[in-house]
């Protein structure tokens, strides 16, 4: 009997060849924040090896974003070589997909180049480092970063996108009242925290369309 698992599956705009999906996990692969032949290979054996959708796991939105050397950081310049990686997926029979997302104040200024900013300012035992606390003029600018991501991913042939609100990054920081002390219309009650997340979403969607899976 033929196993569910291994029949087609539509989603959204976005049909599979199966039900399984090799999820964002960490690389490593990309030195100099740009798409290795590493990476590129990595992702190529594991669509030749019958999956439904590879995903390329944390590409930051903004340098700010970054919080591991060999990282991948989402701007024009690496647009060929994404596109390098999309076609070998592709050519595979499976579709690609990429995480992105910011770390706000999970780094430190030798990795993100400037004092690591998040919901709320203080210390990070995990870096170390002292953090600052994003203006919320400065929040609008953050969102269409993720929207400005989504649109090169699109341009780089990627089917899918997922927007990374978890694991204590700078959408977690904003949604948690233990890492979110702000005062002001992005803090205190759960609707308040919601609100970047919200403005993140509506630039995400936009920048999707109707023909690119959003998660």
């Amino acid at each position: 009997m033929k196993s569910k698992l291994f029949t087609p599956i539509t989603l959204g705009p976005l049909t599979l060849r199966n039900r399984t999906i090799r999820s964002a996990a960490f690389e490593s692969m990309c030195p100099g924040n740009v798409p290795s032949d590493m990476l590129l290979d990595y992702h190529r054996s594991v669509a030749a090896g019958g999956v439904g959708m590879t995903t390329v796991a944390y590409a930051a939105v903004t340098q700010s974003g970054l919080s591991f050397d060999r990282q991948l950081w989402m701007r024009p310049e690496i647009l060929p070589g994404l596109r390098r990686l999309t076609d070998a997926v592709h050519a595979e029979g499976a579709a690609a997909g990429i995480q992105l997302g910011h770390c706000g104040n999970m780094s430190h200024k030798s990795i993100c180049g400037c004092t690591p900013v998040g919901a709320s300012g203080g210390f990070n035992l995990y870096s170390p480092t002292f953090v600052r606390g994003l203006r919320a003029d400065e929040l609008p600018e953050m969102a269409r970063a993720y929207g400005r991501s989504v649109s090169l991913a699109r341009e780089a042939g990627f089917d899918s996108v997922e927007v990374h609100a978890g694991h204590g990054y700078l959408i977690s920081q904003f949604l948690s009242p233990s890492t979110n002390h702000r005062e002001d219309e992005y803090g205190g009650s759960l609707e308040n925290r919601m609100r970047f997340m919200d403005m993140v979403m509506e630039e995400v969607m936009k920048a999707a369309g109707g023909d690119m899976q959003c998660w």
